[in-house]
């Protein structure tokens, strides 16, 4: 571990680059890259002014950069400026990161260098890791546990001056997964359009014409055996056929139906229990799971894997007399419904 007196938190540091307290050694690391861009950005557009960036901050990229170049620059005196402004992003794909060494045993107190390790953490037995522990100020960012996820929307809703409920926090992060900076941005478009309390019409409605979501919402009409729904859809994928191939909605009607059968074999069983037997991540989802397990009888069940296998040759291919991928869709919705 990095020495615990350089350790902070994601807010600690946010707030003291708010206060203009700004130390001339940063490491962001870490395999959350949302936290990292903050941080880098915020430094990138504030430390120095405008005028002052011209002459004084350079940002550079781990696979184009060189360790000479980088401390050549991060070794000047600030022109016109009390600071310096060294940014190094993607360091994880330079070449000769160790070589960057020497600079750690000396660092100018005038510059403020930036590296932003995305996607892993450094190594802090190395020996460049053990140089940069005791000189840097250091933030591990961390992936958000899926079960926080939905806090963290909110959270960050309020932030931007929105509301959305929990059950619309949830249902986000079902389609959107646990990419921060998506969420965020689709937030920010809610914004925009002046949706100010979001709920989960909302989110249909503006989401509706992702993959993920589209994904989510066929499942769920098969689950409710909703015939209609299902063809409205098709009517939408033949508009953009390659956005929507078969073989994605195969593999996630899979997994969904599975965790269908799953609940039907354990139907008796707690809402708690059935989230931790069929790895479904969130309460609210239960209740769809249950609904989808009260349509389908054992045999139906059997004959839906059957149905998805067959269909997943035939769009490689195997047997089909067409190779229209929306076209296969259309049919074996119509073979899951019976």
């Amino acid at each position: 571990m990095f020495a615990k007196i350089f350790e902070l938190t994601f807010e600690q540091i946010y707030k003291s680059l708010q206060n203009k307290q700004f130390s001339p050694l940063y490491l962001f690391h870490g395999e959350e890259p949302y936290f990292i861009d903050q941080l880098v950005d915020y430094i990138q557009e504030n430390a120095l002014t405008p005028m002052e960036r011209e002459f004084n901050q350079m940002v550079y990229y781990g696979k184009d950069a060189s360790a000479e170049q980088v401390i050549s620059f991060a070794k000047q005196y600030p022109m016109m400026a009390s600071k310096r402004v060294v940014i190094l992003r993607e360091a994880q794909d330079m070449r000769g990161f160790a070589t960057l060494e020497p600079y750690f045993d000396n660092v100018v107190q005038s510059t403020i260098f930036v590296i932003a390790f995305k996607n892993k953490k450094i190594d802090s037995r190395t020996k460049i890791g053990k140089k940069i522990a005791q000189n840097a100020v250091v933030f591990e960012s961390k992936k958000i546990q899926e079960y926080k996820l939905s806090g963290w929307i909110i959270n960050k809703a309020r932030e931007l001056g929105l509301a959305i409920d929990s059950k619309a926090a949830d249902l986000l992060t079902f389609m959107l997964g646990t990419d921060l900076g998506k969420i965020e941005n689709e937030l920010k478009k809610f914004k925009i359009s002046d949706v100010k309390n979001i709920g989960i019409e909302d989110i249909k409605q503006n989401i509706s014409l992702s993959r993920e979501y589209s994904v989510f919402e066929l499942s769920n009409a098969l689950g409710e055996k909703d015939m209609s729904k299902v063809f409205t859809m098709m009517t939408v994928f033949e508009q953009n056929p390659k956005q929507y191939p078969i073989q994605v909605f195969i593999g996630s009607l899979f997994a969904f139906f599975v965790k269908v059968s799953i609940v039907k074999q354990n139907f008796r069983s707690s809402d708690k229990a059935l989230m931790g037997l069929a790895g479904i991540g969130h309460l609210f989802f239960v209740k769809q799971f249950k609904k989808a397990a009260s349509k389908y009888s054992s045999k139906e069940l059997n004959n839906v894997f059957k149905v998805l296998n067959e269909y997943d040759a035939k769009s490689k291919g195997i047997g089909a007399r067409t190779y229209s991928g929306v076209e296969l869709l259309k049919e074996m919705c119509l073979r899951i419904l019976g």
